[in-house]
Formats: structure tokens, sequence, C-alpha cells
């Protein structure tokens, strides 16, 4: 049986609450008790999540109502994970504790990437769930609401990616979250401008971010080992533009042989052309949606032979060429794409 952090409800209903809504009736109706709420380190069934959004959605029917709660979310609700962020010296450190401890209270896993200019965080979720969509909204606007608050000087990304699709009316997405919003993505993610990113946080306690680490360390708060997932896409993020992404060279990097490789993958229920094709699709969105990037320098980024074989393969995974999915979700104004 699937199940979710018992941390992450506790989050979500404080969140519910501050925006007026009746979090014991809510958590009634998801099935949920108060002593499985009171575990420290508890887990729920995964069911539990997509019924306390569906009653969440009865009773307040509006399309940005996860932006909201995320948003809503008091400093706190999340223990140690929030002070040990809030603690860090800047914004980049308390996304790299996020990094290493985030899993363990929403199962979602953290991928960040800083150029010259910006970085890009990423939600990368190794075991798809009921309501993920719903969850990867929450959890970026969890993060945007916090470096707002903390960061000592304006926290705005540039542009936020979201995995649930379009909506049908115009929303308040972009206004609540300080961004233009891609709806429709492989993967949640968010890009931050390099002085929002190396910004100092208000709450900086060099004592106690190392008083929070070390009792992480104690009680195991951060992943168990590295995830196999993970680390083939950041090997895949350096080796595909050197056409050596077969699973062959990518098993050396990891230290191991290619049949061990793909033996671990399927023990996840996973292969690695699926791993591959995910992080194709994932970073083609990403690199379309910023709009630095020409047609041809996104091919030779994603590892293909030609501008032919990615305009194929990107229709295979969205029907639709990368002008034509890049239009669609941009809409008067939105980002060019040069060619």
């Amino acid at each position: 049986m699937q199940v979710v952090p018992a941390a992450s409800a506790r989050a979500m209903l404080a969140g519910f609450a501050a925006l007026g809504l009746d979090a014991g009736a809510l958590r009634s109706a998801a099935g949920i008790t108060e002593a499985e709420l009171a575990v420290p380190d508890g887990v729920l069934p995964g069911e539990a999540f997509p019924k306390l959004w569906q009653e969440a959605f009865r009773r307040a029917p509006r399309e940005e109502l996860p932006t909201e709660v995320g948003l809503a979310i008091p400093f706190g609700a999340f223990g140690a994970l929030d002070y040990l962020a809030g603690s860090s010296p800047t914004v980049e450190a308390a996304f790299h504790s996020l990094r290493s401890h985030f899993r363990q209270v929403a199962r979602i896993g953290l991928e960040i990437e800083r150029s010259a200019a910006s970085a890009d965080v990423r939600l990368v979720n190794p075991e798809p769930f009921p309501g993920l969509p719903i969850s990867d909204e929450m959890t970026l606007a969890v993060f945007i609401g916090r470096f707002r608050g903390d960061a000592g000087s304006p926290f705005r990304p540039s542009s936020v990616r979201l995995t649930r699709p379009s909506p049908r009316a115009p929303t308040r997405h972009a206004a609540l979250l300080g961004a233009p919003v891609t709806f429709g993505c492989s993967v949640s993610g968010m890009e931050i401008p390099l002085a929002a990113w190396t910004a100092p946080m208000r709450r900086a306690d060099p004592a106690l971010q190392e008083t929070l680490r070390q009792l992480a360390s104690r009680l195991e708060l951060g992943a168990a080992g590295d995830d196999l997932e993970m680390a083939l896409r950041a090997r895949l993020r350096s080796l595909l533009p050197e056409g050596k992404a077969d699973a062959s060279s990518i098993a050396r990097t990891l230290g191991l042989s290619e049949r061990t490789l793909n033996r671990r993958l399927q023990e996840i229920g996973k292969s690695y052309r699926d791993v591959l094709d995910a992080f194709r699709e994932a970073e083609a969105e990403r690199l379309l949606a910023s709009g630095k990037a020409e047609l041809s320098d996104v091919a030779f980024r994603l590892g293909f032979s030609d501008q032919t074989a990615w305009n194929r393969a990107f229709k295979r995974w969205k029907g639709m060429s990368p002008t034509e999915w890049l239009q669609s979700r941009s809409g008067p104004g939105g980002a060019s794409l040069r060619r």
C-alpha cells in the first residue's frame, strides 16, 4: 500500500485553517484520525491526500486553491525542516538543506541546477501518486511563500512550471506566485534569478543550523543513500551533450555494470529508457520555456543527433512540435522561441 508522511498532512491542514477552512472537518472527511497525525514520523494511506483535496475543493471551489494553501502554511508547520532551511545563511544554502531532507516529509526529491544568471529548482517524484500535480503546485507555493518572508531581499521566481493541466479559464496563479506560469509540464519547477538565489536569510543562525544538522544526521533524516534515479538524471545533464548517454557509459560513471544498473532500475519498476525519456522531456520543456536557447542548441543539449530526431521525439511526447507547444502555453506576450 502506498503511504505518505503524516507531516505533510499536518502542514496542509494548517494551511487550510489559515485560509479559514474547517481543518477538523477536512481531516474527518479524509478519514484521518488525530492519533495518526500525532505520530511525529507517522505515515498515512496514500488515498488520504486525494480525499483531503476533494473535500477542500468542494468547500472552496477555485483553481488556485493548492497555491493558496501552500502560501498560507505557517512557518514551523514542517517542524525541524522549516528551521533547518530558515537558519541557513542564504537562499541557496536553504534549498540545498531542503534537497537533503525534504523527501522525509514530502516524498519529493529536489534537483538544483545553477547557471551564471539563475538557478533552476525541479521537483522529482520517483513514485507518482494520486493527486501528484496538486501536491507539486502546493509544494512550489510553499517554497515561494517561505522565501518571500525569510529572504533578506525580495524573492521572486522568473518563471514557474506546473504539471497540472492548463485551466479552462484564466486564473490568479501568476499573480499569487509572482511569476509567469506554464501548465502541463512533465516536471514541476521554477527558475530563480541569481540575485534572489544568493540573497541572505533573515533568520540565519549558524549555531542553530549546526545543531539541527547534527540532529538530522543522528536521526537519519537525510536521504538513505543516493537515489538512483536522481543520480542518473544528474549524469544525463552533463553527458547528453557529449553523446555519451548510453546505458553502458552512464553505468560506468556510477561505478556499476550495465547489467547491475538495469537490475536496480527494474527493482523500482523502471527501465533506463524510461528515465532517459522522462529527463529529456522535462529538459526540453525547461529550455523551451526559458526562451533563451535556439532549437538546434536544445536538440544538442538533449543528445539528439539532429533537430529532426528531436522534433520527432517531442511530437511523441506532446503530440505537437516544439514551436506549437510553446505557443500554446505562452499566449499573447509570452516568451518567444529562438530559431
